[in-house]
């Protein structure tokens, strides 16, 4: 406490300590009675402690939090309670928002870093989520918890947990001066999870992190994130991307119209052909360069984890590294990735896809150029439409998956964000298919859907509609057999 009070002095900080607590955090059944001070000032004792919204007990249960989560989310179960009842207000969709900005937002934050812990605490935010779901549907209270779920396609709160978890390491694993993750790497070594959870799972951070380490390929890792690691002139600049040269998708002229263009406005100018291509699901995914004009062809083989996204952008920034390198004065580079070009166009502040690592390297490269009076000009142009140089390129970009060069051997971090999602679709459907309950439904809905049914009818049909159909779907209905069944 004494170097605390230096350091806070030596920052122009002070602490309040009648605003201050102390808690001891161990497993151990009698706690040693300390009293604590900070200039003269005792601290209080406690046995739990509120952090950015997390409540920590002494024991790391996750009881109180838990408790205190269930209890806070039931403002926002009133709230989906009075906006609609079983046969009459606002429409499935909407409610099905609201539950995931009131209510589930609770359970996402900071809920991961408990488990494993008490599962009793665990327990009431369950019954909260069923709670919400059979509001949203209209269904009956015998319904299966299990085909709620699917009914609307929220995930059960465990694997939805490991999900953030996932999505939360692979983002930090790409900064490899991350306070975590030595931490996590002596946490996941073999020898102190036999030693250490003998009896229980590991924690679901340490699950995550040998899952991104498990990976065939090694992820792409900076000091720094992504737009720490490049120069603000280079963020905020806006290179010359063209989205429309008059040349629709399925136009039989597209060759002609292209050439017709080209001659008239870029006459002189070296073009680039760029395409990304992918043989197989799980397959590896090539980028080409194809220069016509030197018949000159660069080929790539990414990890089969990459996105034909990246590749495409792999090909374009390979593009602008060859105009540097070879010193091409006026240079348009021509790809058929719309989602590609936009990202490197707009803002790079406001989209995730934008602020990618590939996406970053584009911009700096390009920024490069125009400082250095380099004339590049991106273009887009309809895929698969007859276009001999967009055509070529695609047949170059097939040859990569076998034969391209390894060097963009390692994975971004953009890449491996989705495998989360992955896993937790598969784990679902696992768990799904193994359930005995819910029989009925389960031949019906075999498989996990991307989004619930009524998202499709959400101006179309009312709640009485949806919920009848619901009911129907789930087999729990007002009828005298089933009523009968249930001895009502």
């Amino acid at each position: 406490m004494h170097y605390l009070s230096i350091w806070l002095s030596e920052h122009g900080l002070t602490l309040s300590a009648s605003k201050s607590k102390a808690v001891i955090f161990t497993r151990k059944r009698t706690i040693p009675d300390l009293e604590i001070r900070y200039e003269d000032q005792i601290i209080q004792m406690d046995s739990s402690a509120k952090f950015l919204g997390v409540i920590f007990d002494s024991k790391l249960t996750g009881s109180q939090h838990f408790s205190y989560i269930a209890e806070k989310s039931e403002k926002g179960v009133n709230i989906i309670r009075a906006l609609s009842g079983v046969w009459w207000g606002s429409h499935p969709y909407c409610q099905k928002l609201l539950y995931n900005a009131l209510i589930r937002s609770h359970f996402d934050y900071g809920s991961f870093i408990f488990e494993p812990c008490n599962k009793e605490g665990l327990e009431k935010l369950n019954l909260v989520q069923t709670k919400c779901l059979r509001i949203i549907v209209g269904a009956m209270k015998s319904s299966p918890n299990a085909a709620l779920m699917v009914e609307c396609v929220d995930p059960p709160l465990d694997l939805r947990r490991q999900y953030l978890s996932d999505w939360y390491v692979s983002k930090l694993i790409q900064v490899s001066s991350h306070p975590l993750l030595p931490y996590l790497d002596s946490l996941s070594h073999k020898v102190n999870i036999d030693n250490y959870w003998v009896n229980k799972d590991p924690p679901r951070l340490v699950r995550s992190y040998r899952r991104c380490k498990a990976l065939p390929q090694p992820i792409s890792q900076s000091p720094a994130p992504p737009i720490f690691n490049c120069s603000f002139d280079a963020l905020i600049f806006k290179p010359n991307v063209l989205l429309d040269l008059g040349i629709s998708k399925n136009d039989r002229e597209a060759n002609r119209k292209l050439y017709q263009v080209l001659g008239e406005k870029w006459m002189g100018w070296t073009i680039i052909f760029t395409d990304a291509s992918r043989l197989t699901t799980n397959g590896n995914v090539g980028s080409a360069v194809w220069i016509p004009k030197y018949n000159v062809v660069l080929l790539f083989k990414n990890p089969c984890q990459t996105s034909v996204f990246t590749g495409e952008a792999i090909a374009i920034h390979e593009a602008v590294q060859y105009a540097k390198s070879h010193s091409l004065t006026k240079i348009l580079i021509l790809s058929d990735s719309k989602s590609c070009l936009q990202a490197i166009s707009g803002n790079i502040f406001k989209s995730s896809s934008n602020s990618s690592q590939i996406i970053i390297n584009i911009k700096e490269a390009l920024h490069y150029c125009c400082v250095n009076n380099f004339e590049i000009a991106l273009a887009w142009i309809p895929g698969h439409s007859g276009i001999s140089g967009n055509e070529q390129a695609d047949l170059w970009a097939k040859e990569a998956v076998q034969s391209g060069l390894p060097t963009y051997s390692s994975i971004y971090c953009s890449d491996i964000l989705p495998l989360a999602k992955t896993y937790l679709f598969r784990m679902w459907s696992r768990r799904w298919n193994e359930l005995t309950k819910g029989k009925h439904y389960r031949n019906i809905q075999p498989d996990i859907p991307c989004k619930p049914w009524f998202f499709k009818f959400k101006h179309i049909s009312n709640k009485r509609t949806t919920s009848v159909l619901c009911r129907l779907r789930l087999g729990h209905v007002c009828t005298p057999v089933f009523l009968n069944k249930i001895r009502v």
